[in-house]
């Protein structure tokens, strides 16, 4: 049985007690399955797993409740550097549009996790 690389997108709600709005995570999880529905049912025994509550500092209980997933997505390829994960198109997109899909450098949220500086030009880019 060949196994396949599955992207669950898991939608945990945070509530705090006391406060009228939630935060949603949206947290992209890697699962090797040998279907859809088995890489499902792994999917929700990890979002089951985030399902806590705890009493914070100030005495409000805060809640992490598993919503469910938002998407689940057989990755194209094997891995290997290089391989791609994932592909998506968009149509009728400007010129100013696709300017402001690419990211700089900088701002790359892998780049600020690690507080990377680049060199470009002469310049440092923090």
């Amino acid at each position: 049985m060949e196994l396949t690389w599955y992207l669950a997108d898991l939608v945990t709600e945070v509530r705090v007690e006391g406060t009228a709005n939630s935060i949603v995570h949206f947290d992209l999880h890697l699962l090797r399955a040998s279907n859809a529905v088995e890489a499902y049912d792994k999917a929700l025994r990890i979002g089951g797993a985030k399902a806590t509550q705890y009493l914070r500092n100030d005495g409000n209980l805060m809640s992490f409740i598993f919503r469910g997933l938002n998407d689940l997505i057989a990755v194209d390829e094997e891995f290997k550097d290089g391989a791609r994960i994932l592909a998506r198109s968009q149509s009728d997109i400007s010129e100013e549009e696709i300017q402001h899909v690419v990211t700089p450098r900088e701002y790359l949220r892998a780049v600020q996790a690690e507080g990377l500086a680049f060199h470009d030009g002469g310049s440092t880019i923090q």
